[in-house]
């Protein structure tokens, strides 16, 4: 049986973006998505005291190929009294080392539109400055191999996305027989 494990990543654009260039990758590699909505119990401190509450959540479920099985689950959960903090959740079959999903990662970030491990001081200074949210996300990220320094950004993707033979397309020859015909 295969391992599965999740791996959750603070970033700064917004769920609805990070599951849509998911959703690109996954289509350019021909996998089969499943989308899923739900709420997910998350905590939020007042004052000293934690409250939960619920969050809305945005999910997609590859159905073939390589991966079949990994998942993506975006939501937004608010820390403090205001802002939010968007998480990425990833649940990985054989976990966050296979190198498919690497790739599939380092693709997916090279494709935002800003840096998902930097916030800026507005935003920052709504959800909590000092939280160490912020520090978390920079060590996430670079675990996954990115440049987190100031000069990271942009990233340019390593490799050719996607990284498997697509199955529906037909094989050269196949195409020259058929034109003879």
């Amino acid at each position: 049986m295969v391992r599965k494990a999740t791996l959750d990543l603070e970033v700064s654009v917004s769920s609805i973006q990070a599951i849509r260039l998911f959703r690109e990758l996954a289509e350019e590699a021909g996998w089969s998505l499943e989308r899923h909505e739900g709420s997910r119990l998350v905590d939020r401190f007042a004052i000293i005291m934690p409250m939960a509450q619920s969050a809305r959540t945005l999910g997609l479920k590859v159905l073939n190929g390589p991966m079949r099985g990994m998942e993506l689950t975006c939501w937004s959960e608010t820390r403090g009294s205001s802002g939010a903090v968007n998480i990425a959740s990833w649940l990985v079959p054989g976990g966050p080392d296979e190198p498919l999903f690497r790739n599939l990662v380092h693709h997916w970030v090279a494709r935002m539109d800003r840096c998902p491990w930097r916030w800026s001081f507005g935003e920052r200074s709504k959800v909590g400055y000092l939280l160490p949210v912020w520090r978390q996300s920079r060590r996430r990220f670079s675990d996954l191999g990115f440049n987190t320094k100031k000069s990271g950004w942009p990233v340019a993707a390593q490799g050719d996305w996607p990284g498997v033979s697509r199955v529906d397309e037909p094989a050269e020859s196949e195409v020259v027989s058929s034109e003879e015909e």
